[in-house]
């Protein structure tokens, strides 16, 4: 008798960067669900379907097959054409996905009988452009307006939320492909497919991401059902970086590479003073945010096989080190941020994480990466430049962690919409 252990529910999770996409196992996203395209904790695709003549598609197989794309194997219901019945399982549809700051997504089709079909092939596509909080707490609040524009010409579909100075769209294009042009009908993108016994079609969609200022555009080029893209490269390019195991332990060889691709996909590009640089994601789905205790945490567990990963967190955590009080983000001069985000709640600070500064280790934990990282990198530098910072963490941890000078630390929140628990 078997017993299968399941961690988590039945989804397909990918990513890269800030953009996370969570989907059922057949490559749809239901609606209502916490599912979705998300962007900058913002969820841009909120339900997304394919049809054949109407009909959905039944799932065979998919999954992951790397973090940052998935590939999904799906054939046909029976459904009815004007040419007559097309049989169950008469059609195969692959759905290939990657992200490298969009969403690239192939669709093909191939006509297993023998026998020539016709029919048509919808993508119902929405956006609700909620909150990552209030997603995954279900407790929805449209506060801004949805705009939709398809232009026939260009064939492009826009989707754009406004709410006064916040803004999010999610612009969709066709991309390489075969037959006639794309059309909308009943708010579904639509292709007329005729194929021949045997014959294949294949169409991309492509889906660029906009913050409101800036454009993150998608990959142009197809998958062709293979996960190797630009970001593939760059991310075996950084892991030819690290620090390398021989052993002849399999077991353990594996365990470690396992975790090194693992560290590899969870990269989170941030904003530097003056550069670009990499810090660890708190996790797939809902936590590809910036996090002082897991980044330090997880700098601290890898330091001896990326010290970068240190580095970067003490520059980036330090551009945000509390400089006064703030009770609704339970901010002190010198505290290390709990979390940051960049959603409309967080735009119009309804939530506190501007950045939100209700933890009780990250500031600790702050002084203890730095030491680490000086220790395996010998570079003074590092302390000479983190100097003030650990000089206000120390005034902090004397000053508000110890609240009644018996020497340890304690925490009460003052925010409203604060952590009662500041673990």
């Amino acid at each position: 008798m078997t017993f299968k252990v399941q961690v988590g529910p039945a989804q397909i999770a990918i990513h890269q960067g800030q953009t996370v996409l969570v989907t059922e196992p057949d490559g749809q996203v239901n609606w209502p669900s916490k599912r979705g395209l998300y962007f900058r904790d913002t969820r841009v695709i909120s339900a997304w379907a394919i049809y054949a003549n109407g009909e959905r598609w039944d799932l065979l197989n998919g999954g992951a097959v790397a973090p940052h794309a998935a590939r999904i194997f799906q054939t046909n219901r029976a459904f009815a054409t004007e040419d007559g019945p097309i049989a169950a399982r008469t059609l195969g549809l692959v759905i290939g996905r990657q992200i490298d700051g969009g969403l690239h997504e192939d669709l093909d089709i191939t006509n297993n009988s023998q026998k020539p079909v016709r029919f048509n092939l919808e993508i119902a596509i929405r956006a609700d452009f909620a909150d990552i909080f209030e997603a995954k707490g279900d407790d929805i609040v449209r506060r801004g307006r949805i705009i939709t524009s398809w232009s026939e010409k260009r064939e492009i579909l826009r989707i754009t939320y406004r709410n006064k100075d916040f803004c999010r769209e999610v612009i969709v294009r066709t991309g390489e492909g075969d037959g006639l042009s794309t059309v909308t009908a009943n708010g579904r993108l639509r292709f007329d497919i005729a194929l021949e016994a045997g014959q294949a079609w294949h169409r991309c969609l492509i889906y660029d991401l906009v913050d409101g200022v800036k454009r993150i555009r998608a990959p142009r080029k197809c998958t062709h059902f293979s996960a190797r893209s630009d970001h593939a490269a760059k991310m075996d390019e950084w892991q030819r970086t690290v620090l390398k195991i021989e052993c002849s332990n399999e077991e353990f060889y594996r365990c470690y590479n396992q975790g090194v691709q693992d560290m590899a996909a969870l990269r989170l590009p941030l904003q530097d003073t003056d550069h670009m640089v990499f810090v660890p994601a708190a996790g797939l789905p809902w936590f590809v945010a910036l996090f002082g205790r897991d980044t330090l945490i997880v700098s601290l567990q890898t330091i001896i096989v990326y010290p970068e990963f240190a580095a970067s967190t003490l520059e980036v955590l330090a551009q945000y080190q509390a400089t006064e009080r703030d009770d609704y983000r339970d901010a002190e001069p010198g505290k290390i941020l709990h979390e940051l985000r960049y959603g409309e709640l967080a735009h119009f600070k309804l939530i506190p994480h501007t950045p939100y500064y209700g933890t009780a280790d990250a500031t600790p934990l702050y002084l203890i990466a730095l030491h680490a990282a000086w220790r395996a990198t010998g570079d003074g530098t590092l302390i000479e430049r983190h100097l003030p910072n650990a000089e206000a963490c120390l005034t902090w941890i004397e000053k508000y962690g110890d609240r009644d000078g018996d020497g340890f630390q304690e925490y009460q929140t003052r925010s409203t919409a604060g952590y009662e628990n500041m673990a």
